[in-house]
């Protein structure tokens, strides 16, 4: 959910660059060795293991376990789950429209939990509204369904044929079962909407190609509707943006900051193979910003929320994000699969590591529940970077970052008053973002 796609380098090349501080092999070293152990395993296996096994896919299996001692984020995608990994990439695939995460009741049942519907597509057509649940897949179980990529895979498909699911609306406790037909789901990255007064809000979902143009589209569209008062806020909602393109996330960020560092990409041992700066002839006319972000805020909407950040250009709140701060490569293979390779990791202009650190926001506001005293986890199921157990641990390699969400005084001194210290953020966050978009 949280990896929109390969992210590539900032010139749309992926981020690879040789390392010149590099130690060369020792003269011991043998690949060649290692491949012929590799070659005489897998003979034995195929002679002797008590039944016949797939070779193709037991090396398959052996390329899985290659990298599962890598981080998270390195994979190996055999032909059929990198087709599924190009055409996310892409924008467009066969499906119904909606986008899942897997839930789980009291007593351990699964489904999935519907978070988001593409408007005018089949899932939005058959009255599938976010907060449904999907108990079955053709018939199917969730719980016969290994993981949640497993049931995606069966849900998407060849545009045109149909897929029943069994769709529950919690609140109502009516059941049903609606048979969609896929189509191929060209998602609109923005949707604006005017609050009035002058305020508008741009979501943006993830980042595809031309992200940046339907950004500037619609910070226009708003300008134009807020009429001779002009646009006197804008809010700029990254939450549940899992990222996408690098390249268009440097290019949001340029629309809003004439100056300066973007994103900085750093290699082994910190060195830095990739700088993106601000053009001043692509900024639009200032206007106050606000970034909304969430634990489900990942990889290129850290990018920007960060970026946004250093160069105080807008208020962040919401909550720490997710933390996706590597750069992921991707290696084809000869026959369709993939390798997908972290080589880098992202840096915001005052070189805070994003990786397992996340964005903190200038004013925490969580998920708060009508009536609640305390702030809510907006995302209670997603587990942030840093508590992967193969997460890759900040270095910063003799160099002095900022640190991240430091409590200021008047924030210690405010103690246990939850109010008071929630009016000091706004107050401290204003102060750092006063004079900027006006």
């Amino acid at each position: 959910m949280l990896a929109a796609g390969v992210v590539l380098g900032a010139t749309g090349r992926s981020a690879i660059a040789s390392d010149p501080e590099a130690q060369p092999a020792p003269p011991s070293y043998s690949r060649y060795a290692k491949l012929d152990m590799f070659a005489r395993a897998l003979a034995i296996i195929e002679q002797y293991y008590v039944r016949p096994v797939d070779d193709q896919e037991i090396v398959y299996a052996a390329l899985r376990g290659l990298v599962s001692e890598l981080d998270p984020h390195t994979s190996f995608l055999p032909p059929r789950d990198a087709k599924l990994l190009r055409e996310d990439i892409e924008g467009a695939f066969g499906g119904i429209g909606m986008v899942v995460v897997l839930g789980r009741e009291s007593t351990g049942a699964r489904y999935l939990d519907v978070r988001d519907v593409v408007p005018g597509g089949p899932a939005d057509k058959a009255n599938i509204a976010p907060g449904h649940r999907v108990l079955a897949i053709n018939g199917q179980s969730i719980a016969q369904f290994v993981d949640l990529q497993r049931a995606i895979t069966v849900i998407r498909g060849e545009p045109g044929t149909t897929v029943k699911l069994t769709v529950e609306d919690p609140v109502r406790g009516v059941k049903r079962t609606v048979e969609l037909a896929r189509a191929i789901i060209d998602t609109p990255p923005v949707e604006v909407r005017s609050l009035g007064e002058g305020i508008g809000v741009l979501r943006l979902r993830d980042f595809p190609e031309d992200a940046a143009a339907d950004v500037k589209d619609g910070v226009l569209a708003l300008q134009k509707e807020a009429g001779e008062q002009g646009l006197r806020g804008l809010v700029l909602d990254l939450r549940d943006n899992g990222g996408g393109l690098l390249d268009e996330a440097i290019r949001i960020v340029d629309l809003f900051v004439d100056e300066g560092a973007i994103v900085r990409t750093r290699g082994r041992r910190g060195v830095v193979l990739d700088e993106a700066h601000a053009r001043r002839l692509t900024t639009l006319d200032p206007v106050p910003l606000v970034v909304l972000v969430n634990k489900g805020s990942a990889s290129a909407s850290e990018i920007v929320a960060g970026a946004l950040q250093d160069h105080q250009r807008a208020l962040v709140i919401g909550e720490r994000t997710y933390g996706k701060g590597s750069v992921q490569a991707p290696f084809e293979l000869s026959d369709g699969s993939l390798l997908k390779l972290t080589t880098a990791l992202y840096y915001t202009p005052n070189d805070r590591l994003i990786q397992a650190s996340g964005i903190m926001p200038d004013v925490f506001v969580g998920a708060t529940d009508p009536g609640a005293r305390v702030d809510l986890d907006s995302r209670p199921e997603i587990r942030p970077e840093r508590e992967s157990p193969r997460h890759l641990e900040p270095e910063d390699f003799g160099r002095s970052s900022p640190p991240m969400g430091s409590v200021t005084p008047a924030e210690r001194a405010a103690a246990d008053d939850v109010q008071l210290r929630r009016a000091v953020q706004h107050l401290k966050a204003w102060e750092r973002v006063a004079g900027k978009g006006k």
